[in-house]
């Protein structure tokens, strides 16, 4: 009988161990990893923002909608651009935050593919439309995390 109760009792505990490492968090980044996430964001801004011969960007484009008609669509499409990229597969994911700066105050859109972890890492870009006599400013913040 005793050998039985300790079978159990192993068995209980082997669960209970296996239970627990399945809860924790599946990846806490490093100082490097954060680096390299650091570098992915602003490398896929850049890209994004490379000018052409008329002076404007892909990025340009999407914040003043003169591709899409409507500049709100902008952070879907960028977040497309991310999916289109072989970092998702590798387990990057990332939130795009277009933050419209006008005397009015500011205008937050928001397009994510999951809730950014702690340790996300997030990286801006300054976008400027100019139609005189205005001038907007947007801050395209691009947030990236592992998971």
């Amino acid at each position: 009988m005793h050998t039985v109760e300790a079978l159990l009792a192993l068995i209980i505990l082997i669960g209970a161990v296996a239970y627990a490492s399945q809860t924790a968090p599946k990846q806490i980044c490093t100082g490097e990893e954060r680096t390299q996430l650091y570098l992915y964001g602003r490398d896929f801004l850049n890209i994004l923002d490379m000018e052409h011969g008329d002076h404007t960007s892909w990025l340009y484009h999407q914040i003043s909608g003169t591709v899409n008609g409507s500049r709100w669509n902008a952070a879907e499409n960028i977040i497309n651009e991310w999916n289109k990229t072989s970092l998702p597969s590798k387990g990057v994911f990332c939130k795009v935050e277009i933050i419209n700066l006008t005397e009015k105050g500011i205008n937050v859109v928001n397009f994510s593919a999951g809730e950014p972890s702690e340790d996300a890492v997030t990286i801006s870009k300054i976008v400027t439309i100019v139609n005189p006599p205005y001038v907007e400013i947007y801050e395209v913040r691009l947030t990236l995390w592992y998971a």
